[in-house]
């Protein structure tokens, strides 16, 4: 991958980090709405597809570059996610703790669950949060559904990527059947990035079919949006399908046909990008320090700013001025943010050594007995 495309994924992966906070941070009971802000306030889903996109492409690219056997991609996986994921749920149960004490009504609504303590937490740590047709909030952090699906994600490639033979059948058809058709309804937008780092490896655009591609997809997209199309889709599931499946039960998937339709425009954007980012090297590399620090956050953005929201808005209940109380929110949540996620993504590289040398030990001592 040259340097300018992976500049520009990054400064994708930063954009649909900050639609994210934006969609949240908009919510009345935070902010009163801000009206920067209201534009996005129906992005939240298309964010999402958007990192399922990227993910897709960029675990295709280090499994293929980087990662060369099975036990190197999930010390990686693993470091990735519970370097920020592990410090997300804590830091949940803490604001959650200490905010519904002090204003009970900020988290008095459908978007804070807290029964069943122990088994939130588990069901989240372990990423068996969504199987099926479950939705296992863990208290008011909503955006971590996401990882119930995106681990299972990379569980699949793997077993299709690094195994080969029965073995490879079996493990794929295993998982599919534990984790169920919901999570499983969205996994082609997860592919798609995998496709799309193939595609440009071995068939990259032209110049011509790159900029159409890439502007393209752009104008799409904003014809998508603004005709109502994704709202017509999701009423048209809902006629198809009954309010109660679709709503209860696929939950987070309930927009796959939008989903889909996203997925491919983003997956179009991308090919045509790695054609004109490079062409636009001097731009994007004059930016490169800025983007890449501040892309290097997006995963505690997307797992912390929720809670932080939630918090924050319950703290600032009191003061009088919707403009200063919105301030501390955004302030609060930004800092909030910056301050664990400088922490928990400088711990990635750490855990990932560690479980490397979990696993050989791991390996030596088993070595005897299975000679034996």
């Amino acid at each position: 991958m040259n340097k300018s495309t992976s500049i520009y994924l990054d400064l994708v992966r930063l954009l649909a980090a900050g639609t994210v906070f934006a969609v949240h941070a908009n919510y009345d009971r935070f902010t009163g709405g801000l009206p920067i802000f209201w534009r996005l306030s129906s992005l939240g889903n298309d964010a999402v597809m958007v990192f399922f996109v990227l993910s897709g492409f960029v675990i295709a690219y280090v499994s293929h570059q980087k990662e060369k056997t099975v036990k190197e991609y999930f010390a990686s996986r693993f470091a990735r996610l519970y370097s920020v994921a592990a410090p997300a749920l804590l830091l949940t149960v803490v604001l959650d703790f200490i905010g519904s004490r002090i204003n009970y009504a900020i988290y008095d609504g459908w978007w804070f669950q807290a029964d069943h303590p122990v088994w939130r937490l588990l069901a989240n740590f372990f990423f068996v949060n969504e199987l099926w047709f479950s939705s296992i909030r863990p208290f008011s952090n909503g955006p971590f559904w996401s990882l119930g699906y995106e681990f299972w994600y990379y569980a699949l490639f793997a077993a299709a990527y690094y195994l080969k033979g029965p073995r490879q059948y079996f493990l794929v058809a295993a998982i599919g059947l534990l984790v169920g058709p919901k999570i499983l309804m969205l996994f082609p937008i997860w592919l798609l990035g995998v496709w799309v780092y193939w595609r440009t490896l071995k068939s990259p655009a032209s110049l011509s079919s790159g900029l159409l591609m890439f502007f393209g997809s752009a104008a799409a997209y904003l014809v998508f949006r603004q005709g109502g199309f994704p709202q017509s889709l999701l009423d048209w599931t809902l006629g198809q399908l009954g309010s109660k499946f679709v709503d209860d039960d696929l939950a987070w998937s309930k927009e796959f046909l939008s989903s889909y339709i996203i997925g491919a425009l983003v997956a179009v954007h991308l090919i045509g990008a790695a054609t004109v980012a490079p062409r636009l090297s001097l731009l994007l590399e004059r930016f490169e320090t800025p983007i890449r620090y501040l892309a290097g956050y997006t995963f505690a953005i997307y797992l912390l700013h929720y809670p932080l929201l939630q918090f924050f808005a319950a703290l600032a209940t009191p003061i009088a001025g919707q403009s200063l109380r919105a301030a501390i929110v955004l302030c609060g949540t930004v800092l909030g943010v910056w301050a664990v996620g400088t922490v928990t993504e400088r711990r990635k590289g750490d855990l990932r050594r560690w479980l490397l040398a979990v696993y050989e030990t791991a390996a030596r001592k088993l070595a005897p007995a299975n000679k034996g």
